[in-house]
């Protein structure tokens, strides 16, 4: 009659985990705040650095990309899509480092939500 309440332990334990999620969190936030990713556009003129939490850190661009000694600088086009290139790429590596992080966490946590790795996967752009 009473079987299956063993798992109301497990229950307890999970919800007694899930209290700490909102401590670990700002933790975890405050570390990805010093994590850097760095990502250069295709061209090579412009390299982004994001912190973990997706901020950017640092912009830098070739000198020869601005005409820097008797170049011919690149046009405002390439060098702008050069921008949003690197930014999306460091993006990217920062979603994929803060998601590595959160799973990290779960896992010393010992929460293993079903749906977990799928929601990981789509917050970073992964298949799943």
């Amino acid at each position: 009659m009473f079987k299956g309440l063993g798992n109301l332990g497990n229950i307890a334990s999970i919800i007694g985990k899930l209290q700490d999620l909102p401590d670990r969190m700002k933790e975890l936030n405050e570390q990805m705040k010093s994590e850097r990713v760095t990502a250069n556009s295709s061209c090579g003129h412009v390299a982004i650095t994001m912190n973990g939490v997706g901020e950017v850190q640092d912009v830098a661009v070739n000198p020869v990309a601005l005409g820097a000694e008797g170049q011919q600088a690149v046009s405002h086009e390439t060098l702008g899509q050069a921008i949003q290139d690197a930014t999306n790429l460091a993006g990217a590596e920062a979603k994929q480092l803060y998601a590595s992080a959160v799973s990290q966490m779960a896992s010393d946590l010992d929460i293993n939500l079903p749906g977990m790795e799928g929601l990981l996967s789509s917050f970073t752009g992964g298949n799943g």
